[in-house]
Order: C-alpha cells, then structure tokens, then sequence
C-alpha cells in the first residue's frame, strides 16, 4: 500500500519536468515533508490534448456522498482488481491522472517492531505515480476534486521491505497513461505493473513520520545510533554524503 508521502520538489522542477515550461505565474508552493491522506497534491491530468495541473484532495471521495469526506477505503486502488470495483471501473477506463511524489514512506516489519523508510527514485527528484480522479458535486459551487493512488505488487527491492508499492510510470509511459482516449483494458493493464527495482533508492528515516503531526525537513533524516552515527539501511542505497 502507500499511505504516506512526502513532495519537496519546487514548482520549476515540477513544470519543467512535465510541462517542458518555467510556471507562468509561481504560486506558493509549500513542500509536505509527511503527506498524508486527505491532504491536497498536485496533480497532473490530460485536457484536450493538453498537460495542465490541478490540486486534488488525497482520498477519492465518491460522487454520491453527501458531504466532501468518506469512510470508504479509497487511498489506494488496487490495480489487479480495478476493472472489477464499482467505484473505479469507470474512473481507470476514462480519469486517470498522475500525482508528483518525491518519494513515499513504508514500514518495514522486524519482529514487533516497525522501521520506517523513504523510497524515491534514485536518478529522479520526482517520480509519477499512476491514479484515479473523480468529481464531487460537478457543476456546483461546491465542486471539488479528489483522488486515489494504482498499487501493485512489489518489485525485488521493494520486497524488502513490504509486499505492495504505487505503481511508478516512465516517462515514456505518462502520456498513454493521463489521455482519456486510451481505455482499453488490455493497454491500461500493462501500464499497471511493479517499475523495474533498479529505479529505486530507500534509506531509513526519523520516527517523526510515525506522527502525522509531525511535517518539517526532520521527519526525512536518518535516524542515528549512540554516537550520532547515522544508522545503516542494509541493502538500501545509502546517501552520498556519508551519513
């Protein structure tokens, strides 16, 4: 699953990466280091032909609620049973879109206890992470967008610490996957598969992202053992600056 993220790129990074443009107006962009649901992102969408950015809430609320909240599991949508939900059958064939991450966190189990991750591209400030939009309330004063993010299962690297992952899209891959031209089930299904395991990178973070209260530049340090000796992810790329 992915429950929790973080987006520290800058607005140039983020327009510059899919719009190939600086922004022409920059809006205030504030970076979520402990992005959690029902939380608004930025999110990239395909309207006539043309690349445009919309903020959405994290967590599709479906159309028939009466107020802009569920208690319906909609964080996530299962890519291996998509076609098959009522809720996203329709949305996968028709409103996909594409939410910017700097990274995702996961916990990794160790017995009763449960280490927490960042997981990010390791040639990419952002990666693109495939999802569904819908509409509440469409046409009214009180219009608003929300979204659920494609889970697969996980990769060789991502085994290692848990069993699912967002599914992550190439750059080769975005435009099939935000055109609303392209529904068929077959095409979709093949975008929605684990990214190769060489495009990632993990090192392990601070227990602060244990708490969502918790959103500064700290929630991302690794933790450290007696000594302040920055702890070792194992397997996991390490950073590069010797920490």
């Amino acid at each position: 699953m992915c429950g929790r993220a973080y987006e520290t790129y800058t607005a140039d990074e983020l327009y510059f990466q899919y719009l190939n443009r600086r922004p022409l107006t920059l809006e205030p962009f504030r970076p979520n280091f402990n992005m959690c649901p029902t939380h608004d992102s930025p999110v990239l969408r395909s309207i006539e032909g043309t690349r445009q950015f919309d903020q959405m809430r994290w967590q599709l609320v479906p159309r028939w609620e009466k107020e802009f909240k569920t208690k319906i599991s909609t964080i996530n949508a299962k890519s291996e049973t998509v076609f098959e939900s009522r809720l996203y059958k329709s949305l996968v064939v028709r409103q996909r879109c594409i939410v910017p991450l700097s990274g995702f966190f996961e916990w990794k189990k160790e017995g009763t206890t449960k280490r927490p991750f960042k997981i990010h591209l390791s040639d990419g400030a952002i990666m693109s992470v495939a999802a569904v939009w819908d509409t509440w309330h469409a046409g009214s004063a009180d219009e608003r967008r929300s979204f659920s993010i494609l889970t697969t299962s996980a990769n060789e690297f991502m085994r290692e610490i848990h069993d699912r992952m967002p599914v992550i899209l190439g750059a080769a891959e975005i435009d099939e996957w935000i055109d609303p031209e392209t529904h068929e089930q077959e095409a979709l299904q093949k975008l929605m598969k684990p990214c190769p395991a060489a495009w990632l990178a993990s090192s392990e973070v601070s227990a602060l992202v244990n708490s969502t209260s918790n959103n500064t530049a700290e929630v991302l340090d690794q933790p450290a053992w007696p000594g302040g000796v920055a702890q070792s992810a194992g397997l996991f790329v390490q950073s590069t600056d010797g920490s």
